[in-house]
């Protein structure tokens, strides 16, 4: 226990001097350190080129900090700003950053041009013009921003003006809100900047649908599977879905919302805080569900989970501001998890495999993501959408990485499920047929029935069973084993009828139901009844699942009523009982 809690702490110091590592020196006005080409306000003007793509450039601009975020626009022009190259640093709210810009248009026709940035989505972003030394409104967007007062109706924030020809203006930007310690403003046709916004829009969105759809998918595919093997993962998509959700702004472009990323941060922090957590629980699951239970050794995930809530109620609350420890953790978690995968995958567990690239892919995104969060992409002048998504990697890396790390994850747990029903169909054949050779023997002489009594007594206890028909004959017995047999490996098909079983064994239902009835008296569809129901009660007796709805599901029983009806009627007890005792023994 002590070296446990000294890891723990080690750990946690180890993530306050990232955190204060992690921090840059924005929030506030751009340092000497950082700023390019620093110096006095300089007039450059930005001009874009008539191609039929239209053109984005990065906007050449000077700064201004209003880390009290008070004054007014009337007054912002006395103020001294500085010319530095972007990005720039941006105070939190209610600061403000103010950039001061020119415009001019070579062209012969008027130009409709827009003002966004490379980090998406801003709370409130206002563009003035200089109309004879008045700043006059002429533009608005954000998400804190109500709809009937915004010019724009896009998931990325921008603001547009008009430019005459030959005209050479005076600009001035007001923005605050943004989950980036620095912004990087772009200056582009609004043809491009419209390009460029459905692009992003439409990555979002396949975000959130492909969360939705394996979330559906998950729990339709593996209900009737313990929900601790899906429950977790299940978790993760959801948490995954609500981060993209409020991170991209998708509340203010539905419903309209005016919440700011200062209000949406401690939910965004909760629910990146739930995918790492659920990501850390269904790997251990994954990775230690063949392992015995006395020789499991999961501290490390037990370590891993204790930080995790540590680190995300520190990153809901974080009063100093520091580097976000969740994003730390989300860097820590997949490497240790990726060791952990990697020593089972040599061990031979067969679902580390896809663990272990879910995770590798996992890994890769993040730190990539992380990497360009903290080392942006310079802008370049551009005419191409796609190239703009690729100056800004992040999106690109975290959907890909995430998306790959869903799907190699549901192929791990389809590998687990898969194993765990091949084993459990053995397990529950194998002891029908032990019982059919039990009967069998009974018939034999005293001497050898005592011991046949004994071996069946010890199986009535663990794996009682309603195929106590006596068979008529070794011909009869291997005809009943190869229907039995049929029927368990379609035990979970409801459909499952005389049909197919028929069919199955290559006759007609004709000649099914007679050597059926001739062997054991039972019509076909009686027969499969009475296997789904020995298959049920096997399943209580080994334990496989802790619901009735669970065990009806998995022996082909659509109606939970009728089953425990049907259960009753065969066993002269209800199967919650049977589980209930069952639990009472263990």
């Amino acid at each position: 226990m002590i070296g446990f809690a000294q890891k723990c702490v080690f750990l946690l110091l180890a993530m306050v001097l990232i955190g204060l590592a992690w921090t840059t020196p924005g929030h506030g006005q751009t340092s000497d350190d950082n700023a390019i080409d620093q110096g006095a306000d300089r007039a450059i003007a930005n001009s874009l080129a008539d191609l039929p793509s239209g053109q984005l450039k990065p906007l050449a601009a000077s700064s201004f900090v209003d880390q009290s975020g008070t004054i007014a626009a009337d007054a912002i022009a006395a103020q001294t700003f500085t010319f530095s190259q972007s990005p720039f640093a941006i105070p939190r709210p209610p600061g403000a950053l103010w950039l001061k810009f020119q415009a001019h248009n070579p062209h012969t026709d008027d130009k409709l041009w827009g003002i966004s940035f490379m980090e998406t989505v801003m709370d409130d972003v206002t563009l003035f013009q200089d109309q004879g030394g008045k700043l006059v409104q002429i533009s608005r967007d954000g998400r804190t921003v109500p709809k009937a007062q915004s010019d724009n109706d896009r998931l990325q924030t921008a603001v547009s003006f008009r430019i005459e020809p030959g005209g050479q203006e005076t600009y001035y930007v007001r923005l605050s809100g943004t989950y980036a310690p620095a912004v990087t403003p772009v200056i582009s046709s609004v043809r491009l900047l419209s390009n460029w916004s459905s692009t992003f829009s439409a990555i979002s969105a396949l975000m959130l649908g492909f969360c939705i759809i394996m979330t559906i998918f998950t729990l339709i595919l593996f209900r009737q599977i313990h929900p601790r093997f899906y429950q977790f993962y299940a978790a993760y998509l959801i948490g995954m879905f609500f981060v993209t959700f409020l991170y991209d702004g998708w509340p203010h472009i539905i419903f309209g919302s005016t919440i700011s990323t200062v209000q949406w941060r401690p939910l965004v922090e909760l629910a990146s805080g739930l995918v790492m957590l659920a990501n850390i629980q269904y790997c251990r699951i994954l990775l230690t569900i063949d392992t015995d239970p006395r020789q499991r050794k999961q501290a490390v995930f037990h370590w891993l989970t204790g930080l995790g809530v540590i680190a995300t109620i520190w990153a809901m609350v974080d009063p100093f501001d520091w580097g976000t420890p969740v994003s730390i953790l989300f860097i820590i978690n997949p490497f240790v998890l990726l060791y952990v995968a990697g020593r089972k995958m040599f061990d031979g567990v067969k679902q580390a495999v896809p663990v272990f690239a879910s995770l590798l892919a996992l890994t890769i995104g993040l730190f990539s993501s992380l990497y360009f969060f903290k080392f942006p992409v310079s802008v370049t002048a551009t005419s191409s959408t796609f190239e703009l998504i690729m100056m800004r990697p992040i999106t690109l890396s975290y959907t890909s990485s995430t998306i790959l790390e869903a799907i190699f994850m549901m192929a791990a747990i389809s590998i687990m499920i898969n194993a765990m029903q091949r084993h459990r169909n053995a397990a529950v054949t194998e002891a029908v047929r032990l019982r059919d050779k039990i009967d069998i023997s009974q018939k034999q002489p005293a001497p050898e029935q005592t011991a046949v009594e004994v071996v069946g007594d010890t199986l009535d206890a663990l794996h009682a069973s309603s195929l106590d028909k006596t068979l008529s004959a070794p011909a009869g017995q291997g005809f009943l084993e190869r229907a039995t047999q049929a029927v368990i490996e379609n035990i979970s098909q409801r459909g499952f009828g005389a049909g197919a079983l028929a069919s199955a064994l290559g006759v007609t239902e004709k000649t099914l139901g007679r050597r059926l009835k001739k062997a054991q008296g039972l019509t076909p569809a009686a027969f499969i009844r009475s296997i789904r129901l020995s298959y049920a009660r096997d399943l209580i007796l080994l334990r496989q699942f802790d619901t009735i709805t669970a065990i009806a599901n998995a022996s082909g029983f659509s109606s939970v009523g009728h089953f425990a009806k049907l259960y009753r009627q065969e066993f002269r007890t209800t199967p919650s009982e049977a589980l209930k005792s069952l639990r009472n023994e263990v």
